[in-house]
């Protein structure tokens, strides 16, 4: 019986727009992802890769991750081509980035297409 009051009291304060503690919901977006940072160098024996993303051209963002020590260094901003990238923003592009580096380093991939 108390199972399921605490059901009704969850779902009407749901529908009133109230959080519940016991809800652990979120929200994940799916967008296309209009340019596709593009990696120039690629170290396996340092493990280190550079990705960089470009747009007509020109550097826009650089990410340098060294996978072995855990770090990552960025230089540069999407801020001219906002629109573009949207919703995609600075730090998605990181982690692509360097999600990707500790894949091509694992599997030792020095030429990716």
């Amino acid at each position: 019986m108390i199972s399921i009051i605490k059901k009704i009291v969850s779902y009407y304060i749901f529908k009133i727009g109230l959080k519940s503690k016991q809800n652990s919901g979120g929200w994940t977006t799916f967008a296309q992802l209009r340019i596709v940072p593009e990696y120039t160098n690629i170290d396996i024996e340092k493990k280190q890769v550079t990705g960089v993303v470009k747009y007509n051209g020109e550097a826009y963002l650089t990410v340098i991750v060294d996978v072995q020590n855990n770090k990552t260094k960025t230089k540069g901003s999407l801020r001219r081509i906002a629109k573009i990238t949207k919703p995609f923003k600075k730090g998605n592009y990181i982690e692509i980035i360097e999600s990707e580096a500790k894949y091509l380093i694992e599997h030792g991939i020095t030429n990716p297409k």
